[in-house]
């Protein structure tokens, strides 16, 4: 089995207000393949309530580092009371969504994510004695590149948002 390493547990980010569910999951595209991360959607449903739409996602954006360690940001994106509004944006008609965004990061670091070394007992010790007295600098660089690169996806989804606040 692999090992995981948690780097970020609950990274909230909250909003309510405007936005535009297109060009957010747009946004979030763009950043995460800026940063050498290949999307990955594990689930996605939609349900159609009285007081609004109710949208869940959740996204495992991995970045493979060598062939022995991966990173792995985990984003779990609830909107909750989603309706359809209609803006005037430069005297032109605009669609656009109004609800409350929640997106929770989690991040984690994968060594042997192919199991290479989970074939032998023997293979497995060597792995563990190579990775906590050899492999630290390495994995702990890794580490610090992961919590980074979470915190640069946060800040530009957060920004993204706050750019419908002024509409």
């Amino acid at each position: 089995m692999s090992e995981k390493r948690l780097a970020i547990d609950g990274l909230e980010l909250n909003y309510k207000g405007l936005f535009d569910i297109h060009d957010l999951l747009k946004e979030i595209d763009k950043v995460t393949s800026a940063k050498g991360y290949v999307k990955e959607e594990k689930r996605r449903a939609e349900t159609v309530r009285p007081e609004g739409k109710e949208f869940s996602m959740e996204l495992r954006p991995i970045k493979q580092k060598t062939e022995y360690e991966a990173l792995m940001i985990k984003m779990r994106i609830n909107i909750t009371n989603m309706k359809d509004v209609e803006v005037v944006m430069d005297n032109v008609k605009t669609k656009l969504n109004e609800g409350n965004i929640n997106i929770i990061f989690d991040a984690w670091t994968t060594t042997d994510y192919e199991f290479r070394w989970e074939k032998k007992p023997l293979y497995w010790l060597l792995r563990n004695i190579f990775d906590r007295v050899i492999y630290k600098f390495h994995t702990d660089k890794y580490m610090s590149e992961l919590i980074d690169d979470c915190h640069f996806i946060h800040n530009n989804i957060k920004s993204h948002l706050e750019l419908y606040r002024f509409v």
